[in-house]
């Protein structure tokens, strides 16, 4: 159980930091999007390739400024990531949407300062 338990943590720590890595970059080359009066940087999305693979991916383009719709389009373009182990799959949907709030708010809260 706590093998299972430290591989959850790892993934949590290893896909936080490739989304807090990606958000900084985006804010220091100044490339960020608005949505209204809201800065955009990551729009991160909980994507499944298969029933139990499912990745959190930013769909933020900062080199269009726009945010990539498609899923296929998407992954190909973080493939070399996956790829890499630089992004780690969920098991369920449900674990990646649950990660991707906690992930999500921790970035944000960390570069506000608060």
């Amino acid at each position: 159980m706590s093998f299972e338990n430290k591989s959850k943590n790892d993934r949590f720590t290893l896909n936080k930091k490739f989304l807090s890595d990606f958000h900084k970059n985006v804010l220091s080359k100044g490339k960020q999007g608005k949505e209204g009066k809201k800065t955009v940087t990551m729009k991160i999305s909980s994507i499944g390739t298969a029933a139990d693979k499912h990745y959190l991916l930013p769909r933020y383009d900062p080199n269009t400024g726009k945010v990539i719709k498609d899923d296929k389009t998407l992954l190909k373009k973080f493939l070399p990531f996956i790829e890499s182990g630089k992004i780690k799959s969920y098991s369920t949907y449900q674990e990646a949407e649950d990660d991707r709030r906690i992930i999500r708010n921790q970035i944000l809260k960390d570069n506000n300062g608060n």
